[in-house]
C-alpha cells in the first residue's frame, strides 16, 4: 500500500511540534523491516552511547565511580551484540530455507513458504503480460530486484502498479495472488523475529554472566593504564613510597651498624 493513499490524521502538536512530528513519521515510513535486527542495533546504540553519557553527566558520584558505572553497560552491548547477531542471521536464515523447502508447511497451509507464493504469483503475472514485451521487461526487473534484496515496500507498490495494467478478467486473480505472497512474507518475517527474540531471551542469563565476568577484568585494565601514564607524567620519589621509604631507612641504619648483622 502506498503512503500517499493514507489520509494524514490531525497532529498531536502544532507550529514546529507539527512539522518535527512529520519529519519524524515520514522517516519512519520509510524503512523496511523494522524488526529484532532493529531492536538489537538501538538497544546497542543506547547501552553504549546514550546511557554511559547520561550517567557521566548527570551522576554526582566522584569521577572513577562515574567512570566505572558508566563503562559497564558498552561492554553490555558488546557482548550482547557478540551473541545476539550471529543467532539473527544464521537463525533467519535456517528458518527462511526451512520454510521456502515446505518443512513448515501443513497439509492446509503453506503460510511461511514465501518462496511457493511468489512463484505462483509471478508465474500467473508473466503469464497475464505474455504478449505485452515492455511491461513483461518491468516484471523481470522488478522479479530481478526482489530476488535480491526481498520484497520491500517499492517492490510491492511496483508489483500493484502493474497489476493496474492487466486486463479487467486477470487483475482479481493476481490481487487474489499477491496477497496470499504478500501475507507468506509478512508471516515468515513475524516468526523469525519472535524465534530470535526467545533465542535472545534464553540467553540473557549467560549474557550477565559474562558481563559481570569480564567488566571488572577490562576496568581494571583501563585503570592501570591510566596509572601508568599518571606515573610517567608525575614520577614519585622513591622515598615519598612508603614502602621503600622503610627499606631505605633499614639500609642506612644497617650502613651506621657497620653493614654488619
Amino acid at each position: 500500500m502506498r503512503i500517499a493513499r493514507l489520509n494524514n490524521n490531525t497532529p498531536a502538536f502544532k507550529g514546529k511540534g507539527a512539522n518535527l512530528q512529520n519529519k519524524f513519521a515520514k522517516s519512519f515510513s520509510k524503512i523496511d523491516g523494522i524488526g529484532e535486527g532493529t531492536s538489537i542495533a538501538f538497544d546497542f546504540l543506547g547501552k553504549a552511547v546514550i546511557v554511559p553519557l547520561v550517567i557521566m553527566l548527570s551522576s554526582k558520584e566522584p569521577k572513577e565511580k562515574k567512570e566505572y558505572s558508566a563503562f559497564k553497560n558498552p561492554v553490555a552491548a558488546v557482548l550482547q551484540l557478540a551473541l545476539e547477531v550471529p543467532i539473527l542471521f544464521f537463525g533467519s536464515a535456517a528458518i527462511e530455507k526451512a520454510a521456502n523447502k515446505g518443512k513448515l508447511d501443513t497439509e492446509n497451509s503453506s503460510r511461511y513458504n514465501e518462496k511457493l507464493h511468489k512463484d505462483t504469483f509471478t508465474k500467473e503475472l508473466k503469464n497475464s503480460f505474455e504478449n505485452d514485451t515492455n511491461n513483461l521487461k518491468k516484471i523481470n526487473t522488478i522479479v530481478y530486484k526482489v530476488d535480491k534484496k526481498g520484497l520491500s515496500r517499492k517492490g510491492i507498490e511496483a508489483f500493484e502498479d502493474i497489476i493496474e495494467l492487466a486486463s479487467n478478467d486477470k487483475k482479481e486473480g493476481l490481487n487474489k495472488l499477491f496477497s496470499e505472497y504478500k501475507n507468506a512474507h509478512l508471516n515468515l518475517y513475524h516468526l523469525k523475529n519472535r524465534l530470535c527474540f526467545v533465542f535472545a531471551i534464553i540467553l540473557t542469563p549467560l549474557i550477565c554472566h559474562l558481563e559481570n565476568k569480564f567488566h571488572p577484568v577490562i576496568m581494571d585494565k583501563i585503570y592501570e593504564n591510566e596509572h601508568r601514564a599518571e606515573e610517567k607524567k608525575h614520577p614519585k620519589s622513591k622515598i615519598q613510597d612508603p614502602f621503600l621509604m622503610t627499606e631505605f631507612m633499614q639500609e642506612i641504619k644497617f650502613q651506621e651498624e657497620g653493614g654488619a648483622k
